[in-house]
């Protein structure tokens, strides 16, 4: 089906070719020219030797361009997981959120590098435009362009009062209100204010528990911008923009955004968080000792389900606590200097932005409440039950209650600073040049590869035995770090006008990163897991296995041993063993990681080693957290070589090579024995060209190769009973493809945009990991010949309008279709890490009058109401059980994360002068 529609586009292609001439003839017929800053000076878009897309806010109103992922969808090679807010270009991307572990797609708004993409996808009344560049862009931009790079303009403040406002409405309840006003102060001072409130009451899903509310894209927030423009003097200019924003969402990064495309997994203990008792296992289907006691199931809010609603409905769920997203202390200031010399400019571009992100959320994605273990024939508990019925028992015992309230909480808490100062040539001669330095500072809390993990009311877990420190929160799994990150670089590129026809472009960077902090761990568990060796470990393995099967409600309660012992006739022999408490178990020290006498690298806190045993890190007595330090360095050189032949005034051809860096990682937050994850490199080789057919037709197109060393990809590692991310070094993958854009307007009212992209990557050299995910293959298995993570064949995008040109204004009818191929989360290409392939279709009409005092556009999102896949998750971990026959998956559960449904609405823009 694919190759069909790329037979069809490429006749499009040719067709528009043929009849270029034809169409030039008609004088009112021309492509408008766009100017970017994508080298850090204006330039045609088409003067530019890069592959570039670049979205204006007339063309996004005109198309459709509202959001991050509109934008990757007519970006060739572009990939935005919006549930994550990460970015992928060619293959290489962010694939976690642990921020110890840069991004591969650097976000720069108005020159100031931000961690957050989310933020290109700012409304069009506030952005001149939007740049992205494809491909390594470290010479100039740094901060970990090694994929490529979007840079995002705001639009400035005006020279003449310019005031105007926009109304969205949409269903499921969207209401948008934006404004926007700007105009001149005095002579030579301009200021602009904007901002919007956006709400949506309704979301994408639907939980079937009763009284709970929808999720999905339910937004409540607001942001306010302020800008002033400064001429200080004939030679002198200074620029500022103070932003703030504030969410208090279901929507956004973070919240509902996909289903699991699957059964609940039933087991008592869930593989993805073993040292809790799994929530789910109260729905399972079986009887007897493999299932729950009968009629001891509690659901929250009326809901009697017990199968998973999405795999009737994927837009259907079933939790008790819904997932919530704030966003507060948001400040974000910009600022820009530039002093005129006679030759050359000197340019400051600086500001510091932070921000609080907190993301609360049911874990066990039920509304399981609590539930029962049966106990086994001849259990200890049993025995003890029928003694106290007796009067035989001071202690009475039944079957374990399991609280199945399990949440989660993530939080972000970063700040950051840059500073940048440049100087640019100004003149008109051969040789154009900028060379600048550059420094970044962040200082960042926050969780580490998956988030802080509590019950919900009370539990064994609050009160840990053996001595350990009272847990009150109820966590039993918590990993967060506190990190400092700095960069520092020097830059410099040089273009050569040799001939009329002929320029080359040398640059070089060199950049220094160092990261260095602290990270915090700490497990408790209170599941069959950990106590099975501890009854044995106090010489009590004649009363049968530690299990809850066995010991039911005394399971973990030591303290009860004494009454247990003498009820059983044993006098006190077990009183010795009274004092240890009744809670759960605390597993911080038992699964933290050993080292040698040299250390771990990456780990900078002293080694103490007891005989052959050393160790990097301390445990708090009062809080059982442990702790140790992180940090290191590393450095690298990079840069950029191009040659750019110009035939003619309508066609540029060029051929560039770039090297791009990203430095080290580290697993912060995760306690592993191997933190540090070394550097990563490319080498990207390519070559373009763009054209003009007359003044009908534009054609770009690219072809290129990236050698990938050294990816930091994350693999999911058991330690113990509890699973991490632990970032590995991929040795060498490659990404070679083909990207296309054109724009054809044969006759004055059509226009055609088309975009496509073809992108094959593959592994080609690296070590055997466990795929825990591969419950068939269980042992490190070859990854050489996967795909990249994000990394989908093949995408379309085709935008075709007509506009009808009438006395009173013009009207313009638009549609789109937007095609992507199968992409894979992870380093494993299987089908349960994978996003099917998808298309969608969009229409859209423009009504503009001749004054242009106001705008009226009408739209419909997917019109199909199709399931589009905006990027691949990784699956969920499952059990293979030996005996248990609903509990037998060969594989991990398939995680889909869906693009919205149908939407459609109407905007209304006034303009005041």
């Amino acid at each position: 089906m694919i190759r069909h529609r790329i037979r069809l586009l490429a006749s499009a292609s040719l067709a528009g070719a043929l009849i270029a001439g034809a169409a030039h003839a008609q004088t009112n017929n021309v492509i408008e020219e766009l100017v970017v800053t994508a080298e850090k000076r204006e330039q045609s878009l088409q003067d530019v030797p890069v592959a570039i897309s670049a979205f204006t806010s007339k063309s996004r109103d005109l198309v459709g361009i509202n959001t991050i992922q509109d934008l990757t969808n007519f970006t060739p090679g572009f990939v935005y997981q919006s549930a994550n807010d990460r970015a992928s270009m060619r293959g290489i991307g962010r694939l976690t959120n642990v921020h110890s572990v840069d991004g591969a797609v650097s976000i720069y708004v108005d020159g100031l590098f931000t961690t957050s993409t989310v933020l290109a996808g700012g409304p069009p009344i506030e952005t001149d435009r939007v740049e992205i560049l494809r491909g390594p862009q470290g010479t100039l931009y740094g901060r970990n362009a090694i994929g490529g790079t979007v840079n995002v303009i705001t639009a400035r403040p005006t020279e003449t009062p310019y005031a105007e406002v926009r109304a969205i409405a949409e269903n499921y309840g969207v209401t948008n209100f934006q404004f926007a006003a700007s105009g001149p102060l005095a002579e030579g001072l301009q200021v602009r204010v904007s901002g919007y409130k956006a709400d949506q009451s309704k979301g994408y899903y639907t939980n079937i528990a009763k009284g709970m509310p929808s999720e999905g894209n339910v937004r409540d927030e607001y942001e306010i911008q302020f800008q002033a423009k400064a001429q200080l003097g004939e030679n002198a200019e200074f620029w500022m923009k103070y932003m703030t924003l504030q969410w208090d969402n279901r929507g956004g990064p973070g919240a509902r955004a996909g289903f699991l495309n699957g059964p609940y997994e039933t087991g008592l203990t869930d593989p993805n968080y073993s040292i809790v008792y799994a929530s789910a296992h109260g729905y399972s289907p079986e009887t007897g000792l493999a299932g729950i006691v009968p009629g001891s199931l509690q659901q929250f809010n009326g809901v009697t389900a017990t199968t998973n609603p999405a795999l009737s409905d994927p837009r259907k769920f079933n939790t008790n606590y819904p997932q919530h997203v704030t966003l507060t202390d948001v400040h974000s200031f910009t600022a820009n200097f530039t002093y005129h010399m006679p030759t050359f400019d000197i340019k400051y571009v600086g500001g510091l932005q932070n921000y609080r992100y907190d993301l609360r959320g049911d874990t066990d994605a039920t509304s399981v409440k609590s539930y029962q273990i049966p106990l086994a024939p001849g259990s200890i508990c049993g025995t003890i039950a029928t003694l106290f019925t007796i009067g035989r028992s001071a202690v009475n015992c039944a079957p374990q209650t399991v609280n199945a309230d399990n949440i989660y909480h993530y939080f972000e808490y970063p700040e950051w600073y840059s500073h940048e100062i440049n100087l640019a040539s100004t003149t008109d001669g051969p040789l154009q040049w900028i060379a600048g330095l550059y420094y970044y500072n962040e200082k960042y809390t926050g969780t580490g590869s998956t988030a802080d993990f509590f019950l919900n009311g009370s539990s064994s877990l609050q009160t840990p035995i053996l001595g350990a420190a009272a847990n009150p929160e109820g966590i039993w799994s918590s990993g967060h770090y506190a990190l400092t990150t700095e960069s520092k670089a020097a830059f410099g590129q040089i273009d050569w006008q040799a001939t009329e026809q002929l320029k080359f472009t040398l640059g070089l960077r060199y950049t220094k990163d160092r990261k260095f902090g602290t990270e915090f761990r700490r497990i408790v568990c209170n599941s069959d897991v950990c106590y099975t060796g501890l009854y044995p470990a106090l010489g009590l393995s004649g009363f049968g296995p530690g299990t809850a099967a066995n010991w039911g409600s005394l399971l973990g309660n030591l303290a009860a041993l004494p009454a247990v012992g003498q009820a059983l006739g044993l006098g006190n022999a077990l009183a010795p063993l009274g004092g240890l408490g009744n809670g759960g178990m605390d597993l911080t020290a038992t699964l933290a990681p050993t080292t040698t006498a040299a250390g771990a690298k990456g780990v900078t806190s002293p080694v103490v080693c007891t005989g052959a045993v050393c160790k990097q890190y301390t445990i708090d007595p009062a809080t059982g957290v442990a702790a140790r330090n992180l940090g290191d360095t590393s450095d690298a050189l990079t840069g950029t070589f191009g040659v750019q032949w110009d035939p003619n005034e309508d066609t540029m051809v060029y051929g560039r090579y770039s090297r791009g860096y990203k430095a080290f990682g580290l697993s912060a937050g995760s306690f592993l024995v191997a933190p540090e994850a070394a550097p990563e490199f490319v080498n990207s080789y390519e070559i373009g060209f763009k054209t003009n057919f007359g003044r009908t037709l534009q054609l770009n197109a690219a072809l290129y190769y990236l050698d990938y060393r050294d990816l930091q990809a994350p693999v999911t590692v058991r330690v113990g009973p509890t699973n991490v991310n632990q970032f590995v070094n991929i040795a060498k993958s490659r990404s070679s493809g083909l990207e296309l854009d054109a724009t054809w307007q044969p006759i004055q009212p059509l226009r055609l945009n088309v975009s496509y992209s073809y992108n094959d990557t593959s592994i080609r050299e690296a070590d055997k990991f466990v795929d825990v995910n591969d419950n068939v293959n269980t042992g490190a298995v070859s990854i050489v010949g996967n795909r990249l993570p994000q990394a989908p064949k093949n995408k379309v995008a085709v935008n075709g309008s007509y506009s009808f040109f009438m006395e009173p204004g013009t009207l313009t009818l638009s549609a789109s279709y937007i095609y992507r191929d199968e992409a894979y989360a992870n380093i494993f290409t299987k089908p349960w890490n994978e996003a099917p392939s998808w298309d969608q279709v969009d229409l859209r009409a423009h009504w503009a009058p001749k004054d242009n005092k106001y705008t009226i556009i009408a739209y419909v999102k997917n019109v199909g109401d199709t399931l589009g896949y905006d990027a691949a998750v990784v699956a969920s971990n499952r059990n293979r059980s030996a005996t248990v026959a609903s509990d037998q998956f060969l594989n991990g559960g398939q995680n889909l994360e869906l693009t919205p449904p149908r939407t459609y609405g109407i905007e209304f823009q006034y303009r005041f002068f």
